[in-house]
């Protein structure tokens, strides 16, 4: 099952050097709002004006234009030194299972999270740091619509790109496979340390499935459907059955 990277196939590695690029989506968010509070400005205020009283989706929005931004730097700089697109994962698999595979990993990662959470709550490890039921929780016409668009949309086309596109394969050139998934799953729980101790745990083994959906397929097709049909479940249907 084991297949060689693109990277390696064309037998250079993309830079590791930039890996601390990828953590600037929600860093750059997290300085936007703690400047807007040093200014004496609610930065919660803009989204209410906007009609998004949710504080978590509001976040959520301006983190994926930030990543948006991020993502976009990050593919027009690889692409200017010689990688291609299609070497970055913008390809489609080889067959249509890749599909069924992404579908299977979202029951997976749906069934994951009832054990994480059972560890949490017997460890005392809060799943967020502010507390609320669920990743988001849209209310409103207005609301369900922003948590479409960021959620399912532009979240898995910004962060799927940078962990399974470029940090992977990055990683893979230098180590074996298998420490290159759970290495970029790592990174990827890191990236979520400012939603919860928790959700760390949780996305840290859930980037483990998009991970091997990338090196399996070399596409990140199925990659962005996972993440696509999971986001409806989180960002979606759990807030409207479970809310």
């Amino acid at each position: 099952m084991a297949r060689e990277s693109l990277a390696v196939e064309q037998h250079r590695s993309l830079p590791l050097s930039w890996v601390p690029l990828v953590f600037a989506g929600p860093v750059l968010r997290s300085a936007l709002f703690w400047a807007a509070k040093q200014a004496g400005v609610d930065p919660y205020g803009v989204g209410r004006a906007l009609g998004i009283t949710d504080r978590a989706l509001w976040s959520v929005t301006v983190y994926a234009l930030c990543g948006a931004i991020v993502t976009t730097v990050l593919l027009r700089a690889l692409t200017h030194r010689g990688w291609t697109l299609r070497e970055l994962g913008w390809r489609a698999p080889e067959n249509a299972a890749a599909y069924g595979a992404a579908l299977a990993g979202v029951a997976g990662v749906i069934l994951l999270w009832l054990p994480v959470a059972a560890v949490a709550a017997v460890t005392g490890l809060p799943m967020f740091w502010e507390a609320r039921p669920s990743f988001v929780s849209p209310h409103t016409g207005v609301e369900l619509v922003v948590a479409a668009l960021v959620g399912v949309i532009v979240v898995p086309l910004v962060e799927e790109p940078l962990f399974r596109g470029y940090v992977l394969q990055a990683l893979a050139a230098r180590w074996q496979w298998q420490l290159a998934v759970l290495g970029q799953a790592v990174l990827f729980g890191l990236y979520h340390v400012f939603v919860g101790p928790g959700m760390m745990l949780y996305t840290f083994l859930w980037a483990i499935v998009p991970g091997l959906l990338a090196w399996r397929w070399r596409s990140l097709w199925p990659c962005l459907l996972f993440h696509a049909l999971n986001n409806v479940w989180a960002d979606l249907l759990v807030p409207v059955l479970f809310g």
